[in-house]
């Protein structure tokens, strides 16, 4: 029974990785969410100019150093607090049933959202029928945006019950206000994202990320559409300067403000997980998705012009890596650098921890500076690597699977950062802007971003039908 089923599993290894895709997205995107954290908290002290969090950490007996990991150890220890504190239930809650489910509705409605988003370009291989593909997207579907914008506004229902089951005044009021500003603002982000869908004329993120590799990112083809668009999503995730649904000075802390221990975690890590989602979403319709450049690139003889495609891609699979490899190495070597003058001013100062910082700060250097010349020895063993296809089945290449693994890898990596700086995007707000009044924010809802995205939407329309 088990050698049939790994001969199954070698024979058809493409099956088996569109399987394995269904739980691994989520799980991939979830893995960001501490990084964020740590990039809120750290971002939040750099703009504040304070140390940050900068005391949690795990003594090593045998080095004789703490280590602190730049905030990372927080994390574990907020998670290990908040779950094992005690769950309180109110005595007073109205529907102690929905109290209890309020919490998880917005973390599962999170958690499908990344099956729609394309991570890779979609990979042709050979099968006995001709070709097969496995597509960079879970769930493919034609209405694949329409999808993600239905499942997203689910997140409302455990936002509302949950406030309401509270029966408490703050928590209504703030449920009250996350409802009417998320149900507005949707109407402006559908009408924003409404421009791509006509230049593209498909709902299918996939095809949308393809348009942006055959012409250019969307950011071009729609500057007043990702401006409309990255504002109402700042809404739609409760974020700074629209975060009076958690209102600290005006409601104490808004929808959740009954709820503690692990059921405040999964409220903030839904909120989070928003947030990397909404990235992703800005990142995939507007600068290009999983592509590397926003313009056509000659190629040769073969092609007059034509983007950095997946096809591009491929045939010049070893530049792409070298070139990630070495902005990975140069970046790295200059964090090290950083981190290795923290040590020297660190023993300058004479604290009375200076040389047990300097040893943490010691091994960080060594690590990533390690990693960083690691990254730029691989740079240059791939700069001359140009595979070719192993063969071209109905008109289509095939590669074969290092080339298929390595050109998926990459095109998330590309991805995953484009997710970062726009996640960066939200933090820098966040702790820059102050917060705006509940009638400002339903006026520039209803009043701005609607109005502009209608007019762009005409204008996008005259548009396509003259160049069509």
């Amino acid at each position: 029974m088990i050698t049939d089923v790994i001969n199954w599993i070698c024979a058809n290894p493409y099956l088996v990785a569109s399987l394995l895709l269904v739980p691994a997205v989520p799980l991939i995107f979830f893995n960001i969410l501490p990084l964020l954290v740590v990039m809120e908290r750290r971002g939040a002290a750099f703009i504040q100019d304070r140390p940050g969090p900068n005391r949690a950490g795990i003594w090593i007996p045998g080095l004789n150093v703490r280590i602190r990991a730049f905030g990372m150890i927080y994390n574990a220890c907020d998670f290990v607090k908040l779950a094992v504190k005690e769950r309180f239930n109110p005595a007073f809650a109205a529907a102690s049933g929905y109290y209890v489910a309020g919490p998880f509705i917005p973390l599962a409605a999170a958690l499908i959202l990344p099956a729609f988003i394309p991570v890779f370009a979609p990979i042709a291989y050979s099968t006995a029928d001709g070709v097969g593909w496995l597509h960079g997207t879970t769930i493919a579907t034609h209405s694949g945006l329409l999808a993600l914008f239905a499942f997203s506004s689910l997140s409302i229902y455990g936002i509302v019950l949950g406030s309401w089951s509270a029966n408490s005044k703050y928590s209504l009021l703030g449920g009250m206000r996350a409802s009417a500003m998320m149900v507005s603002y949707e109407v402006s982000i559908g009408l924003a994202a409404a421009g791509m869908f006509l230049i593209v004329g498909s709902f299918d993120l996939a095809k949308i990320v393809a348009w942006q590799g055959d012409h250019t990112w969307g950011i071009f083809a729609q500057p007043l559409g990702f401006v409309l668009f990255t504002v109402a999503m700042f809404a739609e995730c409760n974020r700074t300067p629209f975060d009076v649904v958690e209102g600290d000075s005006e409601i104490v802390a808004g929808f959740h403000t009954e709820y503690g221990a692990i059921r405040f975690m999964l409220v903030m890590a839904a909120e989070y997980y928003h947030v990397i989602i909404a990235s992703a979403l800005i990142s995939t319709l507007y600068l290009g998705g999983y592509h590397l450049s926003p313009i056509p690139l000659p190629v040769g003889q073969d092609f007059a012009v034509v983007n950095l495609d997946d096809r591009w891609m491929r045939e010049h699979l070893g530049a792409v890596l070298a070139l990630m490899l070495g902005i990975g190495a140069i970046g790295a070597a200059v964090f090290a650098g950083l981190i290795n003058g923290r040590r020297v001013h660190y023993l300058k100062s004479g604290a009375t921890d200076a040389q047990e910082r300097a040893r943490e700060y010691i091994l960080y250097t060594a690590a990533i500076g390690g990693a960083a010349l690691l990254m730029a020895v691989g740079a240059v063993l791939l700069a001359g690597w140009s595979p070719a296809p192993k063969a071209v089945v109905a008109g289509v290449p095939v590669w074969g699977g290092l080339v298929d693994v390595l050109t998926a890898v990459a095109q998330f990596h590309i991805l995953l950062g484009k997710i970062i700086l726009v996640a960066w995007l939200f933090v820098w707000v966040r702790w820059t802007v102050p917060r705006f009044r509940y009638d400002q924010i339903m006026a520039l809802g209803w009043k701005v971003l609607l109005n502009g995205a209608l007019i762009n939407l005409l204008i996008t329309a005259i548009i396509v039908k003259l160049v069509r």
